[in-house]
């Protein structure tokens, strides 16, 4: 009887121990992601395309609404005349919880304008913090949702790029953004409502903080681009002339807490400053192709700034005007300046020709710590 019972007990103790692994088997199979709050889901949806996001309604009943509600989206059109994509758009805008605000949208290469426009509209009345823009379009287009745009309460940044036609996108003279923080904007026109000779379009953003502006041209070329900003701090510049037909004109500061500045590229804006920008710290100059006098003159219009950065093309120009006897060229005046940073490509720039140029720029300057790169 003693080995029967004890080979029953034994029974027992597999089939116990099957029982258990099929437990722990049917627990690791448990959709632990689901059962997540929503909030959660929502913020990992939204590091996925929309078009990933959306097709999640059809892993269970617990997904079916959740993509309705996201804060962010991205409309990417392949080619012109996509129906799916008009389809696509128009499903996710009528089917969106409209009780939750739209926090992130990005737009990119919409061929149509009608489409566009739809989706714009729809932005402006959800309280669109964040809006990206990436326009392809060669012609201008009926863009009724335009002037919306820029007088949208919500917005805490905008970027805008426009890729062939700068006529497309034509900035007004002012731009009502009160809440707007972060402003980046690429090959657009500025334009005046009138005949005025300034062209001031960001008076009105009470809180910008930062301006990026790349291969962006005036409407006449006479005019003046006014940057006039109580609240910036930052400024970056790109100007390529790629397609000849920006030209340069001519750039008034009014930036009393500028911080930051940065320009480059071909284009020899010509720089004034309304204020000695009292708190400018860095300045980066990256010209080529450009006059050593317009490079001088922007030097002195920044003479506030404590670290400078030059990069060798900028310092080959000045070369150039020094090694002309019959040069006038005035050097600078920096008054605050604790660091001149140079980078110089190996086949540029001797080392003598660079302290040259150094030697010229800093001989009205007291003390200045140098640092030239080799790249």
């Amino acid at each position: 009887m003693a080995p029967k019972r004890k080979q029953i007990e034994g029974e027992l103790v597999m089939k116990r121990k099957r029982q258990t692994q099929k437990r722990r088997c049917r627990e690791d199979e448990k959709d632990r992601i689901s059962e997540l709050p929503d909030c959660v889901l929502l913020y990992i949806m939204s590091f996925m395309s929309t078009r990933n996001a959306i097709q999640t309604c059809v892993l269970s009943k617990r997904w079916k609404n959740l993509c309705k509600c996201l804060t962010s989206l991205t409309f990417c059109a392949r080619y012109s005349g996509d129906i799916c994509f008009r389809k696509f758009v128009s499903w996710v805008l009528s089917s969106r919880d409209h009780s939750h605000s739209l926090l992130n949208l990005a737009v990119m290469s919409p061929k149509e304008p009608e489409i566009l426009d739809l989706i714009m509209k729809y932005a402006m009345v959800h309280d669109i913090k964040h809006l990206t823009m990436r326009i392809d379009l060669t012609c201008k287009p009926a863009f009724d949702s335009l002037p919306f745009i820029f007088c949208c309460r919500s917005l805490t940044s905008l970027k805008i790029c426009n890729v062939y036609d700068p006529n497309v996108i034509v900035i007004p003279n002012s731009l009502h953004l009160p809440h707007l923080k972060n402003l980046h904007l690429e090959r657009v026109k500025f334009t005046a409502t009138d005949d005025t000779e300034c062209v001031e379009p960001f008076s009105n953003c009470r809180v910008l903080e930062s301006l990026y502006l790349r291969n962006c041209s005036m409407q006449i070329d006479s005019q003046i681009l006014c940057i006039s900003n109580a609240t910036l701090f930052s400024i970056k510049m790109y100007s390529y002339n790629i397609f000849g037909e920006r030209k340069a004109y001519k750039i008034a500061l009014s930036t009393p807490n500028l911080r930051s500045f940065t320009i480059k590229g071909v284009n020899s804006h010509q720089l004034s400053s309304a204020c000695n920008l009292p708190l400018l710290g860095a300045v980066s100059i990256g010209l080529f192709m450009v006059k050593s006098s317009v490079i001088i003159k922007l030097m002195q219009g920044l003479a506030n700034a404590r670290i400078l950065t030059l990069g060798s093309f900028t310092l080959q120009a000045i070369l150039d005007d020094l090694s002309d006897d019959s040069t006038n060229l005035q050097p600078p005046c920096f008054v605050r300046l604790e660091s001149l940073r140079v980078k110089s490509k190996l086949l540029d720039l001797f080392d003598g020709q660079i302290i040259k140029v150094l030697k010229f720029l800093l001989q009205n300057t007291q003390m200045a710590r140098v640092d030239i790169t080799k790249n």
